[in-house]
């Protein structure tokens, strides 16, 4: 069966070592702090050391939808998910980590995937460059503040998330 994808990538280098890095990104319960077109992640159930099952609830046009996603973990250089529900259309991302001069280079892939021709291009071309402006340069961005530069608390201690 032939699948066809709408995908796109961008990367960040971030100064922070790339085990921290890894952990502040893959962690279920700090996603939606840099990831802004979720609202929430709930585990449904723990498959193996590598692999979980989870609810992804997205911010769709003012709307929150759960779907569920394969979540698969390789600490610390690879963190992916795919959408195990829908036939007419499937979501997916990956987020690779390696060591560089300055930190850690992230690099993140998203896309959308579908076995009905166009289908993966007119809605992730709609989703990805109308509905959410800036993507994941932004998203990327966000992940990298949150790393480089803690929350304060209201007590004015900081938040090292790790």
């Amino acid at each position: 069966m032939n699948v066809w994808r709408y995908q796109i990538c961008d990367n960040v280098e971030i100064d922070a070592a790339v085990e921290r890095v890894y952990a502040l990104a893959s962690d279920p319960n700090l996603v939606p702090k840099y990831a802004a077109e979720i609202d929430r992640i709930e585990v449904v159930k723990k498959m193996s050391d590598h692999r979980i099952l989870v609810k992804s609830y997205l911010k769709i046009a003012g709307l929150t939808r759960g779907f569920l996603y394969q979540y698969h973990y390789r600490s610390p250089t690879h963190y992916s998910g795919v959408q195990q529900d829908g036939w007419l259309l499937r979501g997916y991302f990956n987020l690779s980590f390696r060591t560089c001069a300055t930190g850690t280079t992230v690099s993140h892939t998203e896309g959308i995937l579908s076995p009905v021709p166009l289908v993966a291009w007119l809605v992730g071309f709609f989703y990805f460059q109308l509905m959410t402006r800036g993507g994941i340069g932004q998203e990327l961005s966000r992940l990298k503040g949150m790393v480089e530069r803690p929350e304060r608390n209201g007590d004015g201690s900081v938040d090292n998330w790790v």
